[in-house]
């Protein structure tokens, strides 16, 4: 996929042009038009698809892993898990029953494929979403925004909760001032030791520069290289922690365990909280950086009092009159529908093409044409420059 193709119009859906007439896989590569649009840490995308009759394999695509920030794949499959509900809820919308069967061999080294959806056209579509959700999934947007003074009404605090009904995953709803100020002070100490690893850096400032967060093509190489070569630590800390304690409300999920299959779980609850969300004026805004690093991510499973649950998402809900600004998607016909996929002794695999490019790292790229990525450079501009970190 290549950073040129990467476009906002994806967002411009217009159910009107469901294909009725059409043959289940157009149906289901219509109903992939809304899972593109699902939430992504860096907006790395790290997804693939096939359709095969009536099912959709999901597959992660390796090669948008962030092998620094997210050593342990849990963002990764926690996008996954929004996209997976974005097609869920679109298929419910259009009047078909699905059933979502999970990978058991996900903790495999060379496993590929996440989870397979089948649809069903004469099945009963689910109805235990808050209504109103599909009808945000061309309108979600994340937040860098500070949010206003104002509370969330417990009507909406009602509604955020029937959003969860996974057993696997608990909702906690945190408004206490003294603990938001606590959470944010975590939130600065995670900044600055992950802002002062070039690594980190380089991995963030490649995201940057090839365009994922929607600048320009000269703002985004701007970017890349302020990011690179500056420690930003003291900044991000400073801005980051005053957005935490803006909230009016932090939301946490937690599960029972931290295996793959509950992460992906949590992105699905995720993305259903906020298209409920953005379809009650709130806004929302997923904060990792706590979560990336283990002692921290144990020090927030305190402060939050969860028990022996995993901390897996936390993110920001409030108020803001900041214009909606979506972020752009390569759209699915330019890499993410995947139409080379096999299927051997009842598991699925990529195309050997697409596996050689799994594992090809933006480091590599400018000596393995194969990759996905191609390598960007960037001049060196002032530290002022730089756009504010990107989260999921």
């Amino acid at each position: 996929m290549n950073s040129d193709e990467l476009t906002t119009t994806v967002w411009e859906l217009d159910e009107d042009e469901f294909p009725s007439d059409g043959s289940i896989r157009e149906w289901a590569q219509f109903l992939l038009r809304y899972a593109i649009l699902a939430p992504s840490s860096h907006n790395s995308q790290p997804w693939r698809f096939a359709v095969r009759d009536g099912r959709i394999q999901i597959f992660a695509d390796d090669a948008r892993w962030l092998e620094v920030a997210d050593h342990d794949k849990r963002e990764l499959q926690i996008s996954l898990g929004c996209a997976i509900e974005n097609l869920c809820t679109a298929a419910a919308h259009f009047g078909f029953g699905y059933r979502v069967e999970y990978d058991d061999t996900i903790d495999a080294v060379d496993g590929d494929h996440i989870a397979t959806v089948t649809l069903h056209p004469d099945g009963t579509p689910s109805n235990t979403r808050p209504p109103g959700l599909f009808d945000q999934l061309t309108e979600r947007y994340t937040s860098h925004d500070l949010f206003e003074d104002r509370p969330l009404p417990q009507s909406t605090r009602d509604i955020l909760r029937q959003c969860v009904f996974d057993g696997d995953v608990s909702l906690h709803l945190i408004e206490d001032s003294d603990r938001k100020r606590s959470i944010g002070e975590l939130q600065a100490a995670a900044d600055l030791r992950l802002m002062d690893d070039r690594e980190y850096r380089k991995e963030l400032g490649y995201w940057l520069g090839i365009g994922a967060l929607g600048q320009s093509w000269l703002m985004a190489r701007i970017a890349q290289a302020v990011v690179t070569t500056f420690d930003l630590g003291n900044r991000e800390s400073q801005n980051n922690s005053k957005l935490i304690r803006s909230a009016p409300v932090l939301g946490l999920l937690v599960t029972e365990t931290d295996a793959p299959a509950a992460r992906i779980k949590t992105g699905r609850v995720y993305e259903r909280l906020a298209l409920a969300a953005s379809a009650n004026s709130v806004a929302t805004h997923p904060m990792s950086q706590i979560l990336e690093l283990p002692e921290k991510r144990d020090e927030l499973g305190t402060l939050a009092a969860i028990g022996d649950g995993v901390p897996q998402h936390l993110f920001r809900l409030g108020y803001t009159d900041e214009p909606k600004d979506h972020t752009p998607r390569w759209p699915l016909e330019k890499g993410p529908l995947d139409t080379t996929v096999t299927f051997r002794d009842g598991s699925y695999r990529l195309s050997e093409p697409d596996r050689k490019r799994r594992h090809c790292r933006p480091e590599l790229a400018a000596s393995a044409p194969e990759c996905v990525h191609p390598r960007t450079t960037a001049p060196v501009a002032s530290v002022h420059d730089a756009p504010r970190t990107p989260r999921l």
